[in-house]
């Protein structure tokens, strides 16, 4: 299974419209056109961000031997992928992080449409 399908097969899976995948890994809609076609290859930052906003292994998106089956193996969530990155930390990187959650918050908060 190539690239360009399993972009595809997982854009589907998540009812997602090509728009609605570009906004979530920051690429423009005609790039996810452009690599569902297999019209450009994906950068390693595509990678990264496929593979943590979704749960997927990057060996998974970039072996083309490797089918669906193996994308069922081992799909964590990004919340999961997230605690346990941020497990890694030491404390004093664990309270920076804990500040940029609360400053997203507050953000979200004040973006957010008054009830």
């Amino acid at each position: 299974m190539t690239f360009q399908e399993k972009l595809k097969f997982i854009r589907k899976y998540k009812n997602l419209t090509q728009s609605e995948l570009a906004d979530a890994i920051g690429v423009s809609r005609g790039n996810v056109a452009n690599l569902e076609l297999g019209n450009a290859k994906p950068t390693q930052v595509i990678i990264n961000c496929l593979s943590l906003m979704y749960g997927l292994e990057k060996e998974w998106l970039t072996n083309d031997e490797y089918d669906l089956s193996q994308l069922m193996t081992e799909n964590k969530t990004l919340d999961k992928v997230i605690a346990e990155k941020y497990d890694e930390l030491d404390d004093k990187y664990k309270h920076f992080v804990y500040n940029q959650i609360l400053q997203l918050l507050e953000l979200q908060s004040s973006q957010s449409p008054k009830k």
